[in-house]
């Protein structure tokens, strides 16, 4: 029994119709988080250099708005990895089926017995078994954990709020600063 080519095929074209998404929700998050970037320098700036608080008062405060900003660039990183997980599948499914064929001649060639070859079959079961569930994909690589577990999910949330406000205080800094 071989890999199902239909199955192979609609488990490519449901990748295919995701990573448009992905990708865009990636490069959006990559650019809010450097505009949140710029907004926790321009707090730094404001306090250190307009207001005149001490160096240690303005770097925390910074570093407390640069906090949500962290954590959603370890979204940002699952996302770019999961981008990726369609190409690793593809390369896992050709080693496999590669090193089964290679038995499979060996085989015919008498240069190996046919026990080996049925190893090798076995992968591609094992193979299959990975692909029909896409939580085993998911769950094999760490890079993706903050789209799947739900206290990572709930940072991301308190994140953007985070990111609110800190959009918030950057504005109302930037207009005390044009009436001073």
């Amino acid at each position: 029994m071989a890999i199902d080519k239909s199955a192979l095929s609609k488990l490519q074209q449901s990748f295919q119709r995701l990573l448009p998404l992905v990708d865009d929700l990636a490069d959006a998050l990559g650019v809010l988080l450097l505009i949140s970037l710029l907004v926790a320098v321009w707090v730094f700036y404001y306090l250190f250099q307009l207001h005149h608080f001490s160096l240690l008062v303005s770097l925390s405060i910074s570093a407390l708005s640069i906090l949500p900003i962290l954590i959603l660039l370890r979204f940002w990183f699952a996302l770019e990895s999961l981008k990726d997980i369609p190409k690793i599948a593809e390369e896992i499914i050709d080693d496999v089926t590669d090193d089964v064929a290679q038995s499979w001649h060996a085989v015919k060639s008498g240069k190996k017995g046919a026990l080996n070859f049925f190893g090798q079959a076995k992968k591609l079961f094992e193979i299959r078994s990975i692909l029909n569930s896409a939580d085993d994909i998911i769950g094999q690589y760490f890079s993706i954990a903050p789209l799947v577990n739900p206290f990572y999910l709930f940072l991301g949330v308190l994140s953007f709020i985070g990111l609110f406000f800190l959009f918030v205080a950057g504005a109302v800094l930037g207009g005390l600063s044009l009436v001073r």
